[in-house]
């Protein structure tokens, strides 16, 4: 009987996932996902989007600020404060493209949750299947 089990376990050990299961799965996963291309490119591109406005922003608020301090002097105190009031816009721009970010992880993960783990499970299943009608008989 053990010598059974052990020889079953050797031959689960070098079977591997069927191509035609594969095939499937990737046609599934294909079929219920959006378009890829647009996807694909749509975060990235969103990404560098509000990474160009926020460098654009910072050059015409620092030439503005340039043009400001040449026609009057400021306090220390003043300089201060606009450089406080630039890093928490900063901040802020940051905590937008973080956000943006893990909503598009949030998304990669629930599609490989719903879309990918099924097959293999049931996959897990059939091979416990086998090796539960093996041992019974």
């Amino acid at each position: 009987m053990q010598e059974d089990l052990r020889r079953l376990a050797r031959e689960l050990g070098k079977e591997t996932c069927p191509r035609r299961l594969i095939d499937e799965t990737v046609r599934r996963i294909a079929a219920e996902t959006s378009p890829p291309s647009r996807l694909r490119y749509a975060i990235p591109v969103t990404v560098a989007f509000v990474g160009v406005v926020l460098l654009g922003g910072l050059l015409v608020r620092s030439r503005l600020a340039d043009d400001n301090a040449r026609q009057q002097p400021q306090s220390v105190e003043q300089q201060a404060q606009r450089r406080v009031l630039v890093a928490r816009q900063a901040e802020t721009a940051l905590g937008v493209i973080g956000t943006v970010l893990l909503d598009a992880g949030a998304h990669s993960k629930t599609v490989i949750s719903d879309r990918a783990i099924p097959p293999l499970r049931n996959g897990l299943q059939t091979a416990k299947n086998k090796i539960i009608r093996h041992t019974e008989l």
